[in-house]
Parts: structure tokens; C-alpha cells; sequence
């Protein structure tokens, strides 16, 4: 990161923390950060904008220890899921970002742009806990991946609030986390109340090569399945499901998938999973990518 920039984050944080969000205006900034109202809007147009800056900074923060912890490691070692979601808490701790979200007055988490933003992040969140809760679990989870990663966040969440309520902060964040775990890891015996394609919008694009992409894509297709038979339209399911059988090949047909994908997205148009499509899209590109870059 720009040096200019991180002098600006490090000094608006320490001033949203301190003062709250709508009570420190600019200028404060600037004289904390000894940079100019140019240098200050050479980065962000607005102090808002500033603020979203701050919490992609600790996302990234988050997605690099989380990797870190994986590193050589079974994605279905459970210490190290345990150890990834605590490092989300020990990251807010060290960012002070309850405080910082204390901060915000409802006037501010009211501001479109931010709380989109807020949104956007809660529900990747949502999303990487539910891909994580299916490596760990096992497929027999996936079906119920997104109620159980709710319902692990919800616990982790009012389990500690509820700890430091009776003073029992001693506890380590790790040991709420098994707790936690253990409500889910029972089987289901209802049918699922959040489906997976409610949620494509939130997953993080991997790059970690064409396996990767290729799984990804097959999994989304899969669990579309269903809602694109309900649809009844004859040619949007062929190209689906054409689609879905190519990505089972070692050697799929890369011309014909590529002709199929169009008319695949032209199907979709109008539909209740058009927006889907758009995923599906940006998915299939990476894939078709990494696939002519190995061939």
C-alpha cells in the first residue's frame, strides 16, 4: 500500500475510534496524517469512502491468515477452521473495530454506499463459513451449509456477548468456536431454509488454478439444478445441463462450451436467474482462461 495512503487509514481510524465517525471531520484527518486536503482526496472522495477503505484493509488481513493457517494443511482439519474463524475476532480486537462500529451513528450506517458495503462483507463472511463448514464436515452437510453457517456465526456471536456480559472474558474465543460447531455438526433432519444460490453474489473468486475454477463452476451449476428444471424452458435446461457434463470431462470441449455458454446466458435473460447468470459468467471466463493458458 502507498505510503501517503496508509498514513491516511492509519490516522483516520485512530480518529473515528476516538472521536466517532460523523464527529471527526477532514481536516482532523489531514493534521493527523500531515498530508494535504489534495494528497487526502487523491485517494478517497469521501470520508466514507475512507472508512471502506479501513475494513477492506482488515479483510485482507483476515484472508491472508486465514490462508496462512492453511497452509500445508487438510482443508478438513478442523483446528484449522477453528483457528481461521478466530482469527477474524483476534484481527477485530487488534483494529479495535468494535469500537470503531460503535462509532457509526445511525445516520451513517444509514448511508447507502456504506451499509451495502457492510452488507457485502457480512455476507462473503456467511459465504467462505459455509464452503469452510462442508471441507471440514463432509458433503453430507452441503444441502445445509448456509443454515449451519448462520446459525455458528449467531451462536459464536451472542455466546460471546453473553461471556463478557457475566464477566467470563478469560474464556478463549477458540473454545466458542467449538462450542459452536458442536450445535451443527449433528445430522439435519429438516429440508434447508437457505439455499446455496442465494448466496453466489458472495463468493470470492479463487485463483489458485483451473481445478479450482472448474470445481467451483460445477458446484454452482449443481446446485441451480433444481430452480432451472422448475423454469420448464426446454433449451435454457439442455444448455445447463450440457454445460454441467462437459465440466465433468477431463478433456471438455472448450468450442462448444463457449457457443453453449452464450446461448446459456441468453436463456437466462428475463428470468429469476439472470442475476446468477452474471456469476456463472465471470466464473466460466476464468475457467476458459486458465484452461488456453495450460493447453
Amino acid at each position: 500500500m502507498n505510503k501517503k495512503k496508509k498514513q491516511i487509514i492509519e490516522a483516520a481510524q485512530t480518529l473515528f475510534i476516538k472521536k466517532g465517525f460523523s464527529a471527526t471531520p477532514i481536516q482532523d484527518i489531514l493534521e493527523a496524517a500531515n498530508v494535504s486536503k489534495g494528497t487526502f482526496y487523491n485517494y478517497f472522495s469521501s470520508k466514507t469512502e475512507c472508512l471502506m477503505a479501513i475494513l477492506s484493509f482488515i479483510k485482507e488481513e483476515v484472508i491472508h491468515d486465514r490462508h496462512q493457517l492453511a497452509l500445508g494443511k487438510s482443508s478438513s482439519d478442523k483446528e484449522v477452521f477453528v483457528k481461521q474463524i478466530a482469527a477474524r475476532f483476534h484481527i477485530d480486537k487488534k483494529h479495535n473495530l468494535m469500537a470503531l462500529f460503535a462509532s457509526l451513528a445511525s445516520s451513517d450506517t444509514a448511508h447507502q454506499e456504506l451499509k451495502e458495503f457492510l452488507n457485502q462483507q457480512y455476507l462473503e463472511e456467511v459465504t467462505w463459513m459455509a464452503e469452510r463448514i462442508c471441507d471440514v464436515l463432509g458433503a453430507k452437510k452441503q444441502k445445509h451449509a448456509y443454515d449451519d453457517a448462520v446459525t455458528c456465526f449467531g451462536t459464536i456471536h451472542l455466546t460471546s456477548k453473553i461471556l463478557m456480559d457475566i464477566n467470563k472474558t478469560e474464556i478463549p474465543i477458540e473454545e466458542t468456536i467449538y462450542f459452536a460447531l458442536g450445535q451443527i455438526e449433528r445430522a439435519n433432519l429438516h429440508p434447508p431454509f437457505l439455499q446455496a444460490d442465494y448466496f453466489l453474489p458472495y463468493h470470492q473468486i479463487k485463483d489458485a488454478g483451473e481445478q479450482d475454477s472448474k470445481v467451483e463452476l460445477q458446484q454452482i451449476l449443481t446446485a441451480l439444478n433444481c430452480r432451472v428444471d422448475k423454469l420448464k424452458n426446454d433449451k435454457l435446461t439442455y444448455y445447463h445441463h450440457f454445460l454441467l457434463e462437459q465440466l465433468k470431462l477431463e478433456n471438455p470441449n472448450l468450442f462448444l462450451m463457449e457457443s453453449v455458454m452464450n446461448s446459456y446466458q441468453n436463456a437466462l435473460l428475463h428470468t429469476e436467474l439472470e442475476d446468477k447468470g452474471k456469476y456463472i459468467q465471470i466464473l466460466f471466463t476464468q475457467f476458459m482462461e486458465e484452461k488456453r493458458e495450460n493447453s
